[in-house]
């Protein structure tokens, strides 16, 4: 039997306000990894409000504004996150993906990924966000660079060899881009590429919200 929303926080409304935020971010982050983002974002922010650092609370935060399509205030979060030196990386990966679902900030894209390169350019989130973002400004070199990058720490990143095999198809480099293109068909169906369908699928539903 479900326990009510409500009946849960006033389960945990007792003791101390750290253990009352630590018995509410369990809670809060069940809700967040059965994709509860409604509950998950209550508890979060009521947390937010006690102790703005608690945990990786303001990056949980962060991540639901940007599943629901509320892209003002997972700035607002993820420029507090910064000026506080807080999830430093995952802020500014999350700040890139913000500017890509609008053109208008496309300009400031290059800066943010060097930034962002700087602090771990092994982080393979970072390295993708990177080859997306070079792409765009024609860095060609680049974007292969960062791409390869990737596939020297695991060859079954399925987003990397159909990147490659449409920069390579586009400098002409048929036998390069059919390789890749290969690749990228053996890991189809692959749980890495189950998480990439559930993200896009995300990114959909945001996209239907905004027209």
């Amino acid at each position: 039997m479900k326990i009510p929303f409500i009946v849960l926080l006033l389960l945990i409304g007792c003791g101390n306000s750290q253990e009352t935020n630590f018995q509410k971010y369990l809670l809060a982050k069940g809700y967040f990894l059965q994709g509860d983002l409604s509950n998950s974002s209550k508890i979060f922010k009521e947390i937010y409000s006690d102790d703005s650092e608690f945990e990786d609370v303001d990056l949980h935060m962060i991540k639901i504004e940007f599943y629901r399509g509320n892209f003002q205030e997972c700035l607002e979060l993820i420029d507090s996150a910064l000026e506080s030196g807080r999830w430093t990386q995952q802020a500014l990966v999350y700040k890139i993906r913000v500017f890509l679902l609008n053109p208008e900030k496309r300009g400031e894209l290059l800066p943010l990924v060097e930034k962002m390169l700087k602090l771990d350019s092994s982080n393979l989130d970072a390295l993708l966000l990177a080859g997306k973002v070079y792409t765009i400004h024609n860095k060609t070199s680049d974007a292969i660079m960062v791409y390869n990058r990737v596939l020297s720490e695991t060859d079954r990143i399925h987003t990397a060899h159909i990147e490659l095999s449409k920069i390579y198809k586009h400098l002409g480099l048929k036998e390069n881009s059919d390789l890749h293109e290969n690749l990228a068909k053996k890991i189809t169906g692959s749980p890495l590429n189950e998480v990439k369908s559930i993200k896009e699928n995300i990114l959909n539903k945001i996209k239907i919200k905004r027209k």
